[in-house]
């Protein structure tokens, strides 16, 4: 992995998310459940309580094997940004894989200081590496910097997700 020295001048250091850092991890991940409840949505669509320990737990284990990429920003000791993504196996196209971005997250606070550009340029590495095609992700539309901040890094739409309540 490596390190990267921002506009803030503070050194990023690119790092596997280990057991060691699972609370801080933790915290990160529920501060974006806790930012996507907020979002006025549909009312149905709701993240359940512990869901943040649930999902970084999975990761945890499953990061031992060839299908995940679970990296976080580390300015010195201090976790800032973090991204998970994993392997997609798609037999049925010709790309047969992606490399699906389920969650990434800079810090409350932290957020627009470029410590989350880092974490995706190591996905694209990542992808790159393992002969996977193309890198997919979901926003939310209602949160308009992350669409903002994914096109920038040179995403486009491609599907359409529809949801209806019933």
């Amino acid at each position: 992995m490596q390190s990267f020295i921002l506009m803030s001048e503070k050194l990023l250091e690119i790092r596997p998310i280990l057991p060691q850092n699972r609370e801080a991890a933790i915290e990160l991940v529920n501060q974006f459940f806790r930012m996507v409840n907020k979002l006025p949505l549909d009312g149905i669509f709701k993240i359940r309580p512990r869901a943040a320990a649930k999902m970084v737990d999975i990761y945890l284990k499953l990061r031992a094997t060839d299908k995940v990429l679970f990296i976080g920003g580390f300015v010195e000791e201090e976790l800032v940004s973090l991204l998970i993504a994993r392997v997609e196996e798609k037999p049925y196209l010709i790309e047969e894989k992606n490399l699906f971005i389920d969650l990434a997250i800079t810090k409350q606070g932290k957020r627009k200081s470029g410590y989350m550009k880092p974490l995706v340029e190591e996905t694209f590495r990542y992808a790159k590496e393992k002969g996977i095609l193309a890198v997919e992700l979901r926003a939310i539309s209602e949160n308009e910097g992350a669409v903002e901040f994914w096109k920038k890094m040179g995403f486009d739409p491609f599907y359409v997700r529809f949801r209806k309540s019933v």
